[in-house]
């Protein structure tokens, strides 16, 4: 997807956040296993979610440079 997006003049990237899982940039979610769900990557239904403050901090701040642009 991003290298396709590249090739049509978009400026796009994709950062790989390692130990962060869905809601990482929640302001203050702890670390928890949910379950129940439809989709999930290994099909068990569960899910990893909670913030990942390193992350988090990382991800507002390239948001607030790409939208400074």
């Amino acid at each position: 997807m991003v290298a396709g997006a590249r090739g049509r003049s978009a400026r796009i990237s994709i950062v790989v956040y390692p130990n962060a899982y869905h809601d990482f940039d929640h302001p203050n979610r702890p670390l928890q296993v949910r379950t129940g769900y439809a989709f999930s990557v290994d099909g068990s239904g569960k899910v990893h979610t909670g913030t990942n403050p390193t992350a988090r901090a990382d991800a507002i701040k390239r948001v607030q440079e790409w939208l400074s642009r």
